[in-house]
Parts: C-alpha cells; sequence; structure tokens
C-alpha cells in the first residue's frame, strides 16, 4: 500500500545506527537533517524575511513568506512540526516556501519555545502571540487585514487547533480557516492506528508517546488546549483542512477530528494521503507524489477560504 519512492525512504531512514530510543538532541538533529537529505532545491517565492515580536517568554523569531502578488493575501500563520520537542524556522523553511506560494498567502513562520525545557502551555502562548500580532499590531506589507489563518503539520497542528479552541473559549475573533496536516489532536494516544502503524512507519507509537509526554509534562490528557479531539462543542470552529498520512499512528485521529467538525456543522474538508507516512511533505525532494499532495491542500483551503469583506469603517479606523 505504500507509495514504492516512501518505501524507500523507510528503507534508508531504517538503516543500521538510524534508530534508537527518542531523545532531545536526536530529535532535534534529525529535524535539520531531514530537509536537507530529502527535501529537494528551496523554491524562490517573492520575499523571505526574518523578524523578532515581543512574546510572553521573551522574543519570539518568526519569519515571513510573502508570494509575488499584485493584490492583497490572506495571512496564514504557521506552526512547525517536531513534537514540540524538534522544528526550527530552518527545519521547514522549505515547506514554508512550497505552502506560502500555492495557497497564495503570506505565511508567517513562528519559531516558539520547545520541550522539555518549556512544556504546555509555552509553545501555544508564543503561536498565540504571533496570532495576535498579526492581527491586531503588524504592518505586513501585502496583507489583506481581512482574512488570517492558522496551519501547522503535525505538532504545529496540534498548536494550531489548540489556538482556534482557545479563541472560541475567550470569545475572540477566530481564523478565517485552520489547516492541520497530520495533527497530532489526543494525548491519549489509543486509536487503532497506534497500533496498525506502531513501528516501521518513521514516526512509531512510543516517539508520539514520548513527545506528548516531554510535552504535556503532568497536564491533564483531557484539557482540549492540550488535545483539541476532547473538546466538548466543536460547533462555530474555523472552516478546516486536514490532510492525514495513510500509514501514521496519528491518521484516525485527524479522520475523527474530521468527522466531529462536519458533524458540528463546520465545513471540513478531508484529504487522505494514500501510501503516505508520517512527515512526508518535507520529502517533496525525494517522494515526487508528496507535491501533489501539498497542491491538493492548496486547492482545498482555497476553495473553503472566506472572501474577503471590508469591515465598518468604525473598526478600521481603530487598527494600528
Amino acid at each position: 500500500m505504500l507509495d514504492p519512492a516512501v518505501a524507500e525512504m523507510l528503507r534508508v531512514l531504517a538503516a543500521p545506527g538510524a534508530e534508537g530510543p527518542p531523545d532531545v538532541a536526536k530529535a532535534r538533529a534529525a529535524a535539520i537533517q531531514t530537509p536537507l537529505r530529502f527535501g529537494g532545491v528551496a523554491e524562490p517565492t517573492g520575499s523571505v524575511r526574518d523578524h523578532t515580536v515581543f512574546g510572553p517568554g521573551g522574543l519570539i523569531p518568526i519569519r515571513i513568506y510573502t508570494p509575488e502578488s499584485t493584490s492583497p493575501l490572506p495571512l496564514c500563520v504557521f506552526a512547525h512540526g517536531g513534537g514540540w520537542v524538534a522544528g526550527s524556522l530552518e527545519s521547514h523553511d522549505k515547506l514554508c516556501r512550497l505552502l506560502a506560494n500555492r495557497l497564495r498567502m503570506i505565511l508567517v513562520a513562528v519559531d516558539y519555545r520547545l520541550a522539555p525545557e518549556h512544556d504546555f502551555p509555552d509553545a501555544l502562548e508564543d503561536v498565540e502571540a504571533i496570532w495576535h500580532w498579526c492581527r491586531e499590531r503588524s504592518s505586513v506589507a501585502g496583507a489583506d487585514r481581512l482574512r488570517y489563518v492558522v496551519a501547522g503539520d503535525s505538532s504545529g497542528g496540534n498548536l494550531a487547533a489548540a489556538l482556534s479552541v482557545r479563541l472560541k473559549r475567550l470569545g475572540q475573533p477566530l481564523p478565517s480557516m485552520q489547516i492541520l496536516l497530520y495533527p497530532a489532536l489526543d494525548a491519549h494516544c489509543s486509536s487503532a492506528a497506534y497500533k496498525d502503524f506502531s513501528s516501521g512507519y518513521n514516526l512509531s507509537a512510543s516517539d508520539m508517546q514520548w513527545y506528548w509526554q516531554r510535552y504535556a509534562a503532568g497536564t491533564a490528557l483531557e484539557n482540549p488546549e492540550l488535545s483539541p479531539l476532547s473538546a466538548s462543542d466543536f460547533a462555530g470552529l474555523p472552516p478546516t483542512v486536514i490532510a492525514v498520512a495513510e500509514c501514521d499512528v496519528l491518521r484516525d485521529d485527524g479522520v475523527e477530528y474530521a468527522r466531529r467538525l462536519s458533524a458540528a456543522g463546520v465545513a471540513t474538508d478531508l484529504i487522505r494521503c494514500e501510501g503516505m507516512v508520517h512527515g512526508f511533505l518535507r520529502w517533496t525532494g525525494s517522494v515526487p507524489s508528496a507535491m501533489g499532495w501539498i497542491d491538493r491542500v492548496a486547492s482545498s483551503a482555497r476553495r473553503l477560504l472566506p472572501e474577503g469583506k471590508p469591515k465598518p469603517a468604525s473598526v478600521r479606523a481603530g487598527q494600528h
């Protein structure tokens, strides 16, 4: 059932000495090495610039990707994957370029604080801080200031979904849309996929449990800002694109999240990436079909994203 290029990747990743119990240093090194080995050439985009924003724990580095455009674009806050332990602006630079170009959005990548040095909810609070900066205080050139999207892959998908849950709880404006790429949504790690793909598919069940433990650090697993799938009410959440890899311990959680959103009346598109495993979106240099799935996500997102409508003059006058 695996895509042949994915099967070859798994053979490479399972080479002697490549496996072993997880640890922080190994996870962080792998996050950097993966796009270097398998991500191909970085795709040009209109402009890329780094910036820092004051957050609850100090300065938060961000990277702003702005595609070429003759008209204002929606703005997307993006949280990278890496099990809340690894990942950075550099580890996801190639993927962010691809997403910005294909989504036709200004993408703001967040270099949030990592566990175990910073456990729940520090990463979420950093993403939230950048969300508010983008909406209320930023002067990001080319943004239409009407449509704001939140997105992320893996643990970053968790942070994107958790941000929507938090904003809803606080009664604050929600994203226009959320884009969740093989997201981690349930810290209980109890779905059937955890058994079906427990090892040999890039992300093992034991590895994912280890990541959850580093981030949760004793937080109640039912907390919906940790486990968005534990939310009691899904009505009113933003239109959502969810992409799941067919052979991934996180697959069933994404499928169930899509089901609950749809049942609550939320416009939802579930994309089942056949023959794929966790993390494949950063393998575009080695897995040709990965680009096709990125295009599918982008097409779905463009379809679900509401059209931008000007705000009343009284509201616009208060912006700065």
